[in-house]
């Protein structure tokens, strides 16, 4: 009994773990249960009452939509589910027109409106409109012309409608996700980023081979800087900095900043002599091109390391971490890549 009992708590973990965490999922599940529940007295209702036709209607939307959850959570992928779902739904609810004539008018309005949450709003769009357009040529909505004119204005106006809020739900998701992802002051990725692309990166070196390095960059005496110019000097030179490691890495390479004035470069298939080359380019440039408020030359200490096969991120980005702050007690304005748990010899500035 205990033993069920503890199965049964961690399916319902589990369901509502991928619930929470898959956001398309939720979407396909929630709007499949609501149609469902909605859809089952009608159903029960015409079996009863012998509207074999309504039935038949009924019946095939419950399928499509119940076996659309169900391939969600089988196979983990909600998108594709979710696109069969949005067609699924335009053409029963156009269907729904033609064989219930106006009863099946009530139920074009919220397919409408459900399909903007399960796909794009342009797509969601696209199908309202051409299962308006259907309904209206094809001569499904028997009525009069007052009548006909009604239902084609007030759907399309739920249409535009949702798709306007739909544009405004995507570009607050956006901005949300830019305020979780980006530093505020300079653009680049924040740690939580940094953390998530290490272990994707981990993951995808023990799935296709494929080589990826960190580099740790850190502005030498730049509390000197905040100290003697201010602390809008001091974030001046951090967007500075920022913005000329984004113009010297490669298209493929991700900049964050780790906090602070310390910044990680995380480089993809990459070599140990590339990876050497990339720091020290790095290194030149912010030499020569980044200068406090009196003109004096901003520099930075770069420590580096290759993932080794099999390592966890902690251990890679301790490595690189240790070359950084060995390559500031050495002198700083230098490049040092760790070799496995050695440092590799030393670059210096001019």
């Amino acid at each position: 009994m205990k033993s069920i009992e503890s199965s049964t708590a961690i399916n319902l973990r589990t369901i509502r773990y991928r619930l929470a965490n898959d956001f398309q999922l939720a979407i396909v599940t929630f709007l499949g249960t609501i149609v469902l529940v909605g859809i089952t007295p009608f159903t029960i209702l015409r079996g009863l009452n012998a509207q074999w036709g309504g039935l038949a209607i009924d019946l095939l939307i419950q399928c499509g939509i119940l076996g659309s959850m169900l391939r969600a959570w089988l196979t983990g992928d909600a998108h594709g589910p979710s696109i069969f779902l949005a067609y699924f739904i335009g053409v029963t609810a156009t269907s729904a027109v033609y064989i219930l004539g106006a009863p099946g008018v009530y139920w074009f309005y919220p397919a409408v409106v459900a399909n903007f949450f399960l796909v794009d709003r342009r797509r969601a769009l696209v199908i309202a409109l051409l299962s308006l357009t259907t309904v209206l040529v094809g001569g499904g909505f028997a009525a009069s012309l007052t009548d006909a004119a009604s239902f084609f204005v007030t759907a399309l106006v739920s249409a535009l409608l949702t798709y306007a809020f739909a544009y405004r739900t995507a570009m607050q998701r956006t901005q949300l996700e830019t305020l979780a992802t980006k530093d505020a002051l300079t653009g680049a990725f924040n740690r939580r980023s940094l953390l998530d692309e290490l272990e994707r990166a981990r993951k995808t070196v023990i799935r296709e081979q494929r080589s990826y390095g960190i580099l740790v960059l850190d502005l030498d005496l730049f509390k000197s800087i905040n100290d003697q110019h201010g602390h809008a000097a001091g974030d001046l030179v951090l967007i500075e900095f920022a913005r000329l490691l984004e113009q010297h890495i490669r298209k493929d390479d991700r900049l964050f900043r780790y906090g602070g004035e310390e910044f990680v470069v995380l480089v993809q298939q990459i070599t140990e002599e590339s990876l050497r080359s990339m720091a020290e380019h790095l290194r030149s440039v912010t030499e020569q091109q980044i200068h406090t408020p009196d003109g004096k030359p901003v520099t930075t200490s770069i420590g580096g390391a290759l993932l080794s096969p099999g390592e966890a991120v902690e251990a890679w980005f301790a490595r690189a971490d240790a070359a950084l702050y060995s390559a500031k007690n050495a002198g700083r304005n230098r490049v040092l890549i760790a070799l496995d748990n050695r440092i590799s010899p030393e670059k210096q500035g001019s």
